[in-house]
């Protein structure tokens, strides 16, 4: 995958046997990581999924990236790997529903900032392979309404929601009306009390990619966090 098409990602995303798994696959209609689709699927408008079904069930770690020149995907891969080797499992306690903005999301009942704290490492140790921002791409993000910190991570790190602006979340939703998000929350919580009771853990870093625009994210390699709790 060298083609300057290619986006890569490092996201967390739960492991096909977790009851977080099956709660993602049930609410997109596929399966994140094979992206097959589900039988079972809950009754949910597509216009509601536009947006987060091109990217998967996941929370984002590393924001996409197209690789800078010079740099391949083996190299990529190695140095995912070993920064998962570096670093150790994390709970995430229980998923809630929340608003972010105008979307829903799962957020951490109770915030860990170790996970803040990995996420960043992923951002700073691996920013050696991302392509900077073209002008264009600066302005479009500009264009958001972000704040002027926020300005300065997209210089440094080509994203504007990491270190102290980081929020791990799973994006549920597309942009919806405030009435929207309250009714979905509840449908959440009905749907979800068989799968989102469980305390959730963190354990690989997974590597995902992108091959052109108009198509979706896939999963290709999942790196287990190797490291000991300190």
């Amino acid at each position: 995958m060298s083609n300057q098409q290619h986006r890569y990602a490092i996201y967390f995303s739960p492991r096909t046997d977790e009851p977080l798994a099956e709660f993602g696959r049930r609410w997109f209609g596929f399966d994140t990581e094979t992206r097959a689709a589900v039988e079972d699927a809950w009754p949910i408008p597509t216009g509601f999924l536009r947006t987060p079904r091109r990217y998967g069930f996941h929370a984002t770690l590393k924001a996409p990236f197209r690789l800078r020149k010079g740099r391949t995907p083996e190299q990529l891969m190695q140095a995912v790997q070993e920064l998962a080797a570096t670093h150790a499992p994390l709970p995430l306690g229980t998923l809630v529903p929340k608003e972010l903005g105008s979307f829903l999301t799962l957020q951490q009942s109770l915030s860990n900032p170790a996970v803040n704290d990995l996420a960043f490492a992923c951002v700073r140790d691996l920013d050696t392979f991302r392509q900077p921002l073209t002008e264009e791409e600066q302005d479009a993000i500009f264009g958001k309404g972000i704040s002027r910190r926020q300005k300065g991570n997209v210089y440094t790190w080509g994203y504007p929601y990491v270190g102290e602006d980081y929020i791990f979340h799973m994006t549920l939703t597309s942009i919806l009306a405030p009435h929207e998000i309250g009714e979905w929350r509840q449908k959440v919580l009905q749907w979800g009390l068989e799968y989102l009771g469980e305390p959730v853990m963190l354990r690989d870093l997974c590597v995902f990619a992108q091959p052109s625009p108009e198509e979706p994210f896939r999963l290709i390699e999942r790196f287990p966090l190797r490291g000991e709790n300190t």
